[in-house]
């Protein structure tokens, strides 16, 4: 008899559980310790049913199928863990108590529960929770179990986003699909709840960088000298100023001149000083975007790279947990801090930002009240050994964030003169640093820091009304430009802060509140999806929608690539979390709303740009397969109405059609001229056809390259 079965969502998860509770043995898929045993998944053991395992009828792809509606959800077995699940159903039947170990999440509690679901067990289940893997965290873990029955409500908040998907993403799928097949598109055209809209943010962001007209503007810069020393100052128009565009800006080439000829060499008078210290506070420990983010900007990694290299250094207990949003740390934590410190405090890298760090400065950062599902990615205090080049740099950089924690935030005086020359006002800006704090280990990175070094300088001290000499002026030549292209860091920053590109203030403040759209979990590996369907493509760091992918776009209903209605869908997935709303309810206005979603896909009304259209009458050309294996030919769609034009496949695209010639000779049926073939069905074989095909279908033989009439005859 098993006393405690501890399934875990992963092996590495069940091997460092095992590792605490004292391994005595261990066996093929499972580990026994003692009394107790530890088996795990593989992430998912069951997979939901395609829609033919529901309905044979539904193996083929047609309009009348849709929508497809599960009378009865079911899953079924991955075919790469049937061997994984017949040990899970051995050690259940010796079982006193099962130990949930998924991760700590709606996902980890789902993969276990459906586990114990398909197998029906009924006993006592408990529920422990794991944000990391460090000894000390798993035994708090363990002295703290849980009754599984009070995480059913998370269960199925992750159950009601798990089959509303395939509500959608099935039927959307298909419907997109035979709407490019009907014009000559090959392959599934994918569709889905969070892929869709993320293709909507590149294509449109594409669009706007398209449409964007730069505007050439000037910006006037002035000397000034004081007593106190010389400074740099910016022209300050008026609303009522000349020579303006409807932005403020100085556009007019002439009046710029008017106004450098009036000020070089006058005096002024400062009519304005500002000098107000402020902090920059610390950069929050990382979260999974914002890591993201930093390591494609900074170490050139894609997403699904750091998302990957981040779980391995999960795996060998040396960071936490790293699918989270959540970029604070619970309070009662902070006692690990000065243990961590020390432990790490002789890594190479790392001594400089360790050794003054101050285990007893607490910042914001430790915040119970705001930790989600899982709290900040941070270094366990295990000694980093045996770790690849990303894995190091990935590991500093988070360790790095983590250590700044314990630096005070950096102080400056920012500072703002304003002054008046020949009635025209003058801006100066400085910033001057007082104690570097967190700065003087890591750089600052926002935009707005990036504003203030542009425009940074150290300003002289002066008084109100004190004299300024404009001793000389230029004009900056600036143009506007576009926006930028997303990287995969900046897209799936854009992801998780969604909100920022919707004008609804309901769904822009839920969007906000559930970190945007997909999850840290699974954000990288969209991405990866969008890019296989080839609906957008890398071009150096950058990310580039391409013509199917915005053709998908204008054909999509704004209830599919909007982010309100992930929001919408976030709202409710919350409120069944929270037990205030039902999976069954949620299912079923997903279902209600359907056929008018299909009916928008199906539209004929709006028709798919064909992908090759047909040089002969413009309607789609196909793709056809031949008689022989893996052989192709392309086809006009219009062959029903009487066209004939065909031309060869060239991997996979439309080739050059091979110009047929007209011979001299003459049909003996209708005295057009006859043209030489090829035989399909035997290489270097010919026979001559009539040009006048199909209206005369007259052929014969060839004899030594001429036609032989006497075998002519007609279809």
């Amino acid at each position: 008899m098993i006393q405690r079965l501890f399934i875990a969502e992963k092996p590495s998860l069940g091997k460092a559980i095992a590792a605490e509770l004292g391994v005595t043995q261990t066996c093929q898929g499972y580990i026994v310790c003692g009394n107790d045993a530890v088996t795990w998944c593989f992430g998912h053991l069951l997979e939901q049913y395609d829609p033919d395992d529901y309905d044979e009828a539904w193996k083929l792809w047609r309009r009348s199928s849709l929508p497809m509606i599960p009378r009865e959800w079911r899953l079924k077995p991955k075919e790469s863990t049937r061997a994984q699940l017949q040990v899970i159903s051995n050690l259940l039947g010796e079982a006193a108590t099962v130990v949930n170990t998924g991760d700590p999440d709606r996902e980890g509690q789902l993969l276990v529960d459906e586990v114990l679901e398909h197998f029906r067990y009924t006993g006592p289940v408990q529920r422990i929770w794991l944000a990391s893997l460090d000894s000390r965290s798993i035994q708090k873990a363990l002295a703290t179990l849980k009754d599984n029955r009070d995480y059913a409500n998370l269960r199925d908040s992750a159950r009601a986003r798990s089959q509303a998907d395939w509500l959608i993403g099935m039927n959307a799928t298909r419907a997109m699909t035979l709407r490019g097949r009907e014009s000559g598109r090959d392959g599934v055209l994918s569709m889905g709840r969070v892929q869709t809209p993320t293709l909507a943010l590149v294509v449109n962001r594409d669009r706007e960088i398209a449409a964007f007209t730069p505007i050439d503007y000037l910006v006037l810069q002035a000397r000034l000298q004081h007593d106190a020393g010389t400074f740099s100052a910016i022209f300050k128009p008026s609303e009522t100023q000349p020579g303006l565009d409807s932005e403020g800006r100085l556009v007019d080439g002439a009046t710029a001149q008017d106004i450098m000829d009036a000020v070089r060499g006058k005096n002024g008078i400062i009519t304005s000083v500002t000098r107000e210290k402020k902090k920059k506070p610390v950069p929050l420990p990382h979260c999974l975007s914002s890591l993201q983010k930093a390591a494609s900007s900074k170490l050139g990694m894609t997403a699904q790279q750091v998302l990957d290299t981040a779980q391995s250094l999960y795996e060998k207990k040396l960071t936490t947990y790293p699918r989270t949003d959540c970029r604070y740390l619970p309070e009662e934590q902070f006692s690990d801090a000065a243990r961590i410190i020390t432990a790490l405090s002789g890594v190479s890298d790392l001594e400089a930002v360790t050794a003054k760090a101050d285990s007893a400065l607490k910042g914001p950062v430790w915040d119970t009240k705001k930790i989600t599902a899982h709290h900040a990615i941070i270094p366990t205090g295990e000694e980093p050994r045996s770790l690849t080049a990303q894995e190091k740099e990935l590991y500093l950089m988070i360790a790095v964030q983590y250590f700044l924690q314990f630096y005070p935030p950096m102080l400056y005086e920012a500072q703002k003169i304003l002054a008046t020359i020949v009635e025209t006002a003058w801006e100066a800006r400085g910033r001057m640093i007082i104690e570097p704090g967190w700065t003087g280990f890591a750089a600052e990175e926002d935009d707005e820091d990036a504003k203030k070094k542009e425009a940074e300088q150290s300003l002289p001290s002066v008084g109100n009304n004190d004299a300024v000499l404009c001793a000389d002026v230029d004009a900056l030549k600036k143009k506007t430009t576009p926006p930028s292209r997303f990287s995969e860091g900046s897209l799936i920053e854009a992801m998780a802060n969604v909100h920022r590109f919707v004008s609804d203030a309901k769904a822009k403040a839920v969007l906000k509140e559930n970190e945007g759209i997909g999850t840290e979990a699974t954000r990288a590996d969209t991405i990866e999806k969008l890019k296989r369907n080839k609906y957008i493509r890398a071009d150096g760091k950058a990310l580039v929608s391409t013509e199917l992918g915005q053709r998908l776009i204008d054909m999509s209903p704004p209830e599919l690539k909007d982010p309100v209605t992930t929001a919408q869908w976030e709202t409710r997935m919350t409120l069944i979390e929270a037990g205030k709303a039902s999976l069954e309810d949620f299912l079923n206005d997903q279902i209600a709303a359907l056929p008018g979603l299909l009916a928008e896909l199906l539209d004929t009304g709006k028709p798919f740009p064909p992908a090759y259209p047909c040089p002969a009458c413009g309607r789609p050309l196909r793709r056809i397969p031949k008689k022989e294996k893996d052989e192709y030919f392309w086809g006009c769609a219009g062959y029903k109405n009487g066209c004939q034009y065909t031309a060869p496949d060239d991997n996979g695209k439309p080739g050059k059609k091979i110009p047929q010639v007209v011979s001299p000779h003459k049909c003996p049926r209708c005295g057009k001229g006859m043209i030489r073939k090829e035989s399909k069905k035997k290489k270097g074989s010919f026979f001559w056809s009539c040009s006048g095909y199909p209206a005369c279908t007259g052929l014969c033989f060839d004899k030594g390259g001429k036609p032989d009439f006497s075998t002519f005859k007609t279809k």
